[in-house]
């Protein structure tokens, strides 16, 4: 059987695109010691929910989309860790923040739901 998901399709991956886009921009106003590291994390983080997604969909077996789904859903929750990190160094900032941990969050809960009812086979 093989799995046909396409990337290009599924709501998840825009977000998580959409939210990589916001935490560059966010990561690129980090300030004081360590703000290059922090900001490269954030970044590092957010891009690998929708690079996992991506490749999720290229595997091509339902468990192997499962797999890389779940490396996804941990993507998204280093994003909410580093964006927790970021609130409490730089409050200036902590609308923004909290607006990205939401949208983080939202796409988690879509990866898990995504996990637990992938596209049909083929």
């Amino acid at each position: 059987m093989v799995l046909r998901a396409f990337v290009g399709k599924l709501c998840v991956h825009e977000l998580a695109v959409e939210l990589t886009v916001e935490a560059l921009k966010l990561a690129r106003t980090f300030r004081g010691p360590g703000a290059r590291v922090r900001g490269d994390q954030l970044v590092a983080a957010a891009l690998s929910i929708g690079s996992n997604i991506a490749e999720a969909c290229g595997r091509g077996t339902v468990p192997e989309f499962r797999r890389f789904l779940l490396y996804a859903r941990g993507s998204a929750q280093e994003t909410i860790s580093q964006l927790r990190v970021a609130a409490q160094t730089d409050p200036t900032y902590r609308d923004t923040i909290r607006s990205l941990e939401g949208r983080a969050i939202l796409i988690s809960k879509m990866i898990g739901r995504l996990h637990a009812h992938p596209p049909p086979d083929r």
